[in-house]
């Protein structure tokens, strides 16, 4: 999928960082990682959405628009798009200079909402839960 490129001017990106925690963005283990990405920040936005911005040594960042990792949609590439511009508001809120770049005419505007949501950690604690009886139920039988 491509992404715009937004790049700011006479602040680290270590300041970007900051600025985004002081937003409600939170690191989160749980990403793939890019090539040359140095930070990578979450946060909630409206159900079942969340914002994610990347940082990058080249000083560049991109936003995007996906399915919260709550759920097993997230995977899904079809519900994802860039977020450039909402990022920028922020950085206008705070005065910060930026452009945004875009390499492509192919930029997803529009989000598909998922026909279902499958929270994973649900499934994950009732298989969980599954494979504990199972094994009681194999120790009792002994």
């Amino acid at each position: 999928m491509d992404y715009e490129k937004v790049r700011v001017y006479g602040v680290t990106l270590e300041d970007i960082k900051e600025l985004l925690k002081r937003e409600g963005f939170q690191h989160t283990p749980l990403q793939i990682w890019k090539p040359g990405q140095v930070f990578g920040l979450v946060k909630k936005v409206k159900d079942p959405w969340e914002m994610h911005v990347r940082g990058f040594e080249d000083g560049h960042l991109e936003a995007e628009f996906e399915v919260s990792r709550d759920y097993l949609e997230h995977l899904d590439d079809r519900h994802r798009r860039s977020a450039a511009r909402e990022l920028s508001l922020v950085l206008s809120e705070h005065g910060i200079p930026h452009t945004i770049e875009s390499n492509s005419s192919n930029i997803k505007l529009n989000l598909e909402v998922p026909k279902t949501l499958t929270p994973w950690k649900l499934l994950l604690t009732f298989g969980f839960i599954l494979f504990t009886l199972y094994l009681l139920g194999k120790r009792e039988g002994k």
